[in-house]
Parts: structure tokens; C-alpha cells; sequence
């Protein structure tokens, strides 16, 4: 483990006070109501996060939603994939309480616009979120996964990234201890130098993945992608911000959930 030197400094809004209590363990009740603000029909499946966290509720087939929450003001998200998030700011309540948030309308993301608004929620709730959205608009060669992506897509981050073109070829070490660098023939056009390359004249190599997350370091295949908020990934040196260098082909930033200093595992 090595520490990355940057200046970037992830520091949380303070409207964020419910961010290191457990979702579920409070004392009271937040309820509400969440429709499409273009016909106002309910917006089902909405996930609702409580400061940084999942909730591990949704919205219902008529929009409602209805969670136990501490007693300190904190915000309150719903994100649907092609929905601007709404936040929400929960006051604080007294135990046993009941707080209701009414109607929260959500606006469909057609526009640019609207896709800029995405990202300030995002920022709202997530400040780090910033410099990663900051990558996603000027490094165009860089793979990104935003929460929204993250939130419907299906498998291993590992295979998610090793899928995409210019990553086929990099290797990492499984939670056993294996290094795995996938099927040779699998690997597809590997070679950043050569454009037309037979996957056996690219030598896989070592991605760096660096990561923001507080508490014990884990194996890629090891992270559970409910504790991630978005994804960048860069296939060679050329192409990675001068803040995350340090690799000799590919590195993976992961932003989490947890978050702190950046660090790093090769």
C-alpha cells in the first residue's frame, strides 16, 4: 500500500449529519411520495439513500416510500436511472416522530441540462464526485461508470472493466491469491502501440487500482458494488490525470462510499 500524493481534499458538506449512522437504527420515520414531474405518475423502483447510504428501500409501485431514520437533520436521495436524483433536506425530529416529506417530483434526463443537474446532486450528496466528473468531461479516453451506472449494471467490477476496448489484457490478484489475467484468446486488441496486434505479441501487465475507501483494502473481485459510488479507468499512462500516475499500463480509481485518503494497491 502506498499513500498518493494529490491535493485533492474530500471534504463532506455539513448539511451531511447522517452520514456515519447506519441506515435503519434511528429512532424515527421519514415517509414521502415521489412522481415524474412531467405527468406526475409514481415513480417506482427509486432507491432511497439516507446521507451516503442505501436505505435498502425503494419506492412502491405508487411512489411511496417509508424509512427509519435518526434524529439529526441529514439528506435524503431517490435516484432512478434516467431521473435527475432528488435531495432532499430531512430536518431534525424528535424520537418516535414522523416526518412527511409529501410529493418530491423527479425530471427525466433528456437534456444537457439535465444532465449537469445529474451531476450536481451527485456533488450534493458525494463532494469527491467533483474530481470525477471534472475526469469524465476532459479526459475523453478514460472509462467511466457514474452511480447511475453502476446501479443497474450486473456483475463483477473486474469483468464490467475488463470487457471495455484497451482493457482486455490487464492482470490483477484474486482474493486467493491468484493472479488472473483472463483467456489469452479472450483478450481482443490489447496493444496500445501496435493497432492491428495477435493477442500473443501483448504481454499482459499489473493494473495500480487506487481507491478512497477507509478500512481494510480488498482484491478487486472482492468489492461489493453497493459500496461504490462511480468508477474511472485509464488503459496506459499516456491518457491517466498527472494526479493518478504511477502505473505502467492500466489504473482503476474506485470511489466509494466510505470515503478518505487515496490509496493505492498494485
Amino acid at each position: 500500500m502506498r499513500a498518493l500524493s494529490t491535493s485533492t481534499v474530500f471534504a463532506l458538506s455539513l448539511t451531511l449529519i447522517a452520514v456515519n449512522v447506519a441506515p435503519g437504527q434511528g429512532p424515527r420515520t421519514i415517509k414521502g411520495t415521489v412522481v415524474d414531474s412531467a405527468n406526475n405518475k409514481p415513480i417506482s423502483q427509486g432507491v432511497i439513500y439516507l446521507g451516503r447510504w442505501n436505505t435498502a428501500q425503494r419506492t412502491g409501485d405508487d411512489g411511496t416510500f417509508r424509512i427509519s431514520a435518526p434524529m439529526g437533520a441529514g439528506l435524503l436521495m431517490v435516484r432512478r436511472p434516467g431521473y435527475v436524483p432528488a435531495v432532499i433536506l430531512a430536518v431534525e425530529g424528535d424520537s418516535g416522530s414522523e416526518l412527511d416529506l409529501g410529493t418530491t417530483k423527479m425530471r427525466k434526463i433528456t437534456t444537457d441540462v439535465d444532465r449537469a443537474d445529474e451531476q450536481s446532486a451527485d456533488v450534493s450528496m458525494y463532494p469527491e464526485l467533483a474530481q470525477f466528473y471534472d475526469h469524465k468531461a476532459n479526459y475523453r479516453q478514460g472509462l467511466f461508470f457514474t452511480p447511475d451506472d453502476l446501479q443497474h449494471l450486473g456483475g463483477g467490477l473486474f469483468t464490467l472493466i475488463r470487457q471495455k476496448p484497451n482493457f482486455h489484457f490487464i492482470c490483477y490478484t484474486t482474493r486467493r491469491g491468484d493472479v488472473d489475467c483472463g483467456q489469452e484468446s479472450n483478450r481482443g486488441r490489447t496493444s496500445i502501440m501496435n493497432p492491428s496486434p495477435r493477442s500473443a505479441e501483448q504481454e499482459p501487465c499489473f493494473m495500480v487500482v487506487l481507491t478512497n475507501a477507509i478500512g481494510p483494502q480488498h482484491t478487486l473481485d472482492e468489492f461489493q458494488m453497493n459500496d461504490v459510488l462511480a468508477v474511472e479507468a485509464y488503459p496506459h499512462p499516456g491518457v491517466t490525470p498527472p494526479e493518478f500516475t504511477g502505473s505502467e499500463c492500466a489504473t482503476v480509481i474506485l470511489w466509494m462510499r466510505n470515503g478518505g485518503p487515496v490509496t493505492a494497491r498494485r
